[in-house]
Formats: C-alpha cells, structure tokens, sequence
C-alpha cells in the first residue's frame, strides 16, 4: 500500500479530515523560556501575535508568521516549534531535581524544554556533526548551564550511564510521516522498507535507553510518524522483551489517548498539531536504587579567570578546565569525553582572558550595556556602538534579556557577537506590532528551528 491507502485504511471515519488538513500549512507556535522571562512580562510584551495557547504544554501559544529575528526569539526567551512537538517532554513529567537523558536531542527543542523544569543534570545527544553543532547553538541560546552534550551513537551514549536517569526521552528517528504535506519531498521519498529499517534502529536505541534508565524510573518514547510499526507495534515488542517494563495510561488534554486500544497517544493535524506519537512506560524497582555517575573534582581558578568573573560579580559552584578553556555548572562535571559540559567561559590565551559568548548568554552580569531597539539591529549586525561606559567585557541586553558581549572602550562598544550568528545585510530585527512579521532571515537561525 501507499501512504494515502495505509492512512484511510488506520484512520476510517476520520481519514477525510486528515486528508483535508493535509493542505494546510504547518502549524507554528512559540514556547516561553520561563527561565528567562515570566509569563504576564512576555504577554504584555512581546508584541506577538498569539492566536491561542497551546494545549500541548505551559506557556506556549499557536501564532503565523514567522519570528525567527523577534528579539525574544534571538535571547533564548522563546523557542519556536511545532505545537504537538512539545507534547512529549509534557507526557514525561520532568520534576525538579530529575536526572534526565535526551537520547536523540538534536535540534534542541525537547531538551530546552526539558530544561525549563529545573532538572538536577541533563545529558543529550546528537551523532551527527551538523546536528549536533545545532543543538549546542539553541542551548546556549537558551542559557543552559547544567547539561552535558555527547556527540556519539545513541546506543553507545546510553549504555555509558546504567541504571542513572530517572527519565529518559527516545525522541527516535522515524519516517517522518508526520511532515509529510501533498506534493512534499518527504512524500515522494516515502516507503515500506524505509518504515521497516527505521523500526529496526529504533528497536536498538530503546533496549539501549533501558539499560539507562534507573529503577522505577520513567521512559518516553516518541516519534513523528503515523506508522503503527514504528509506534505501537514497536511499544508492544520493547514491553515483550522487557517483562519488567510496564506502559502507562496518558491523560491529557490532547491528542488520542489509547489509539485503537493500543496505548500511548497519538496526535494528527486535526487534533491542532502535525503527527506525534508518545508512550509513557515505567521500570520497576525501588528509585533509591539509581546509580551514581562518576564525577570530576572542582578546579581552582587561576587569578586571570577570578578576575574576570569577580569583575562580572558571577560564580559557578564548580569548573572544570580543558587545557585553557574554563567551564561551570552548578552540579559536578561528569567524567568522560563530551562535546560541552556546562557554561564555556571562556579562555586563558597568552596574558589574558577571552570570556565566551556562551557565559554571557547563561549568566547575570554586573557589568550590562542596554540597547534600544536600533542599537539592537546595529550589534546584531555586528555593528561597533557609540557607548560611553566604563571600560572593559560588557553584557549586551535589550530590555534586560542577554544578546551577546562587547569591549568597551570608555567610548565604543567592540562587538564581540560570533560572526556565524550575526544578520546577513538587508536583514532587520525589530520588535513588531500585533499582527505583523518581523523581516529578514538568517542562515543559521533558520536552520536551528524546530521543523
């Protein structure tokens, strides 16, 4: 069968209505950073134009448009996605203090989601180079502190660490049936054996993730697919090879809970997102059981980078350095090789210290240069400003939110924002009016969005 004849033959009465919304655009929605900006703040200034809140998780709203260049977006104080994208991280319930592991976490949506609950630790990864350089941008965009990124094999990741995550997300790959528009690419690229191949890969990712996940602690797995052997039928041979596994009911306020009578929830475009599918399973045994990662012990700070952070009036409870690159976090380094562990701070490079963009993007800063909004288009172009200020690294803000460093002179500000994400001329930031769209893109924010 084709996609359209395996769709009308699983969906019945409701094909129709699948098929229509088919020619619908992509669904759009923007999700708070509340780590950032709290939520009436954001209502009353945002400017967006916010068509309704989104049911699939807190502080998010459906909006069209596109707001890759809002200043909120470029601050890390929203994170644009699909709406039902968000639907997972929902179902696991991450708590406050939760070890987490993001098993497949490139872009970054899940994980900075997963991250606004306040996680004692997380650890994602992403194999691919390209991806994987993506999901640091969004993390450090976003201000994550407490995380550490792996860029290996999922299934190698998670057999590093047995038995330590109270939650795990599988977030697989998958067909991608849930892309899939008429006349798409994805459409003409669609088939069976491409079903089958995925299935088997993501088979091995899950009994990976098992041996992660700590005793009575929580799995997701979820993709964004519509093929049952890729969902439930997966679901269903993970539980018969893992006795001790046993799959949750998910009531929410969304979606189709127990589809087919099958468990786990789907999702379809009718439903006011694109195709998801999320089951919630729990491993028994006692918690107090978890394991613990090995740690590396905190380093002294040598006087140039004390200097540097006393003048910034910030401190981290523990560092770690790699040859003259300094890191913090609030939590003890794992041990191992990882692709970023924690805030870069910054480098010790002959006699002096280069702070990071990505400290400034994570940190509250003593020392801040607030911008209007022209002066914001300006350094986001990577502009120098006319600024008379104290001299030294500054914290560059518009409206309080962080958007990148600079040197002053006692006159200038010398930018300091990464050339990679700095407008492409004809480019233009601005805080827009209800209803409007802000102008421009940008290569490599276009790309770090959740399709």
């Amino acid at each position: 069968m084709d996609f359209f004849e395996r769709m009308k033959s699983s969906l019945k009465e409701d094909y129709p209505a699948f098929l229509a919304s088919m020619d619908r655009p992509f669904a759009r929605s923007v999700r708070l950073n509340t780590r950032r900006m709290d939520r009436d703040r954001f209502l009353a200034e945002s400017g967006l134009d916010l068509e309704r809140e989104s049911p699939f998780t807190r502080d998010a709203w459906i909006v069209s448009g596109s707001w890759g260049l809002h200043p909120l977006h470029v601050s890390g104080a929203m994170y644009l996605q699909e709406p039902s994208a968000s639907a997972p991280v929902d179902i696991l319930d991450v708590q406050t203090g939760d070890r987490v592991l993001d098993l497949c976490a490139a872009p970054g949506s899940k994980s900075t989601q997963i991250l606004r609950e306040k996680p004692s630790f997380l650890v994602c990864n992403e194999l691919d180079p390209k991806r994987a350089s993506v999901l640091l941008s969004n993390l450090e965009r976003t201000g994550a502190v407490d995380f550490a990124l792996s860029r290996d094999d999922a299934c190698r990741t998670a057999r590093r660490f047995p038995g330590m995550f109270d939650k795990v997300l599988v977030d697989a790959p998958c067909s991608g049936e849930g892309m899939i528009k008429k006349h798409d690419l994805a459409l003409t690229e669609w088939s069976e054996a491409n079903i089958r191949t995925c299935a088997a890969r993501q088979a091995d990712i899950l009994d990976a993730a098992y041996e992660a996940l700590a005793c009575g602690g929580v799995m997701v797995y979820s993709t964004c697919t519509y093929a049952r052997e890729e969902n439930e039928d997966q679901v269903r041979a993970f539980l018969e090879r893992h006795p001790d596994m046993t799959q949750e009911p998910i009531h929410k306020p969304y979606g189709r809970p127990d589809f087919d009578q099958a468990g786990g929830l789907r999702i379809f475009p009718m439903d006011g997102g694109e195709g998801q599918f999320a089951a919630r399973l729990r491993k028994a045994g006692d918690p107090e059981d978890r394991r613990e990662p090995s740690r590396e012990k905190t380093v002294r700070l040598t006087a140039l980078e004390q200097a540097f952070l006393q003048d910034m009036q910030v401190s981290f409870p523990y560092y770690y350095r790699e040859k003259t690159r300094l890191y913090g976090m609030n939590q003890p380094f794992l041990k191992g090789t990882w692709k970023r562990q924690g805030v870069f701070i910054g480098e010790t490079v002959k006699t002096r210290f280069e702070p990071a963009h990505a400290f400034f993007m994570a940190a509250d800063c003593a020392r801040k240069a607030e911008l209007d909004d022209a002066q914001l288009d300006a350094f986001l172009h990577g502009q120098e400003l006319a600024y008379p200020m104290e001299k030294g690294y500054v914290q560059v803000t518009w409206h309080g939110q962080p958007m990148g460093f600079a040197k002053s002179t006692g006159k200038v500000l010398k930018n300091k924002l990464p050339k990679g994400l700095r407008l492409l001329a004809g480019s233009h930031v601005r805080l827009p009016e209800a209803g409007s769209v802000t102008d421009g893109t940008v290569t490599e924010r276009k790309e770090n969005q959740e399709a």
